[in-house]
């Protein structure tokens, strides 16, 4: 393999060099059939010998026409982003439509500074999985694209609608009923929820929301607890508090 290629590959493990590039790294079969699955084009896939006659090859005709090229061992390993290369690695240059903010006529997810990728990941699969608008993240939140939070999204990345944009400048028209999620708000559970949101808020796993967007907010809900942990986990936070909301609009 060209060393040239290979380093070009493998500095897309970094922020700055897919915002460079506007490339992004996937890994593994599942995100790639996603990929693949999606309106993403794809600008190579890159295996070793353990997929030469996979029937990932057979998933479609498109799937068999798109550029592969066999690498060895050692040129996935320096690649990979993962501890454990899975051999299967594609490139994707950045579609048009990526940053542009998800359609306001449902709701979408805002993430007030989540720095851990693996929940930045989930909230979008979250997203992906209840069919919401899109996913907005703060611009200190970790890098949807980075390879953390694509494989804890398992291939959602590419069936949800992603932006990157400051809340307060977020147009009215995606802010007319805001719901933080935060402690010692609204029982989520109790009498008297409000209506499902247009934008649920969910702040970072140590601070919570930041004063200025929960001052913004129309209401607070909290999710209500019995045992002992201190708190929840701000990606499973978000799911349940999703499924209530839209639970909430069905009913």
């Amino acid at each position: 393999m060209n060393k040239a290629l290979r380093q070009e590959i493998r500095q897309l493990k970094h922020r700055k060099e897919r915002t460079k590039q506007r490339k992004v790294m996937v890994e593994g079969e599942k995100c790639i059939r996603e990929l693949c699955r999606s309106s993403w084009a794809v600008e190579r896939i890159y295996y070793t010998n353990d997929w030469d006659d996979a029937p990932l090859w057979d998933l479609n005709d498109e799937m068999r026409s798109l550029p592969r090229m066999l690498v060895g061992t050692k040129d996935m390993a320096l690649m990979s982003a993962l501890k454990t290369p899975p051999g299967l690695l594609a490139i994707a240059p950045w579609p048009l439509e990526l940053g542009r903010l998800p359609s306001d006529d449902g709701m979408s997810l805002f993430l007030d500074d989540v720095t851990d990728p693996g929940n930045v990941g989930t909230l979008i699969r979250v997203a992906d999985w209840f069919g919401l608008s899109g996913v907005i993240m703060s611009p200190r939140c970790a890098d949807a694209l980075g390879p953390k939070a694509i494989q804890s999204a398992m291939g959602s990345t590419f069936h949800v609608s992603l932006a990157m944009e400051s809340f307060s400048k977020i147009p009215y028209s995606h802010k007319s009923n805001v719901v933080g999620l935060d402690m010692g708000g609204q029982n989520l559970f109790g009498p008297g929820l409000p209506d499902a949101p247009s934008l649920l808020v969910i702040g970072s796993e140590s601070h919570g929301l930041s004063p200025d967007i929960k001052e913004a907010c129309h209401s607070i809900a909290s999710i209500p607890g019995a045992g002992r942990a201190e708190s929840l986990n701000a990606s499973v936070a978000g799911a349940i508090a999703t499924s209530a909301f839209l639970q909430q609009r069905l009913s």
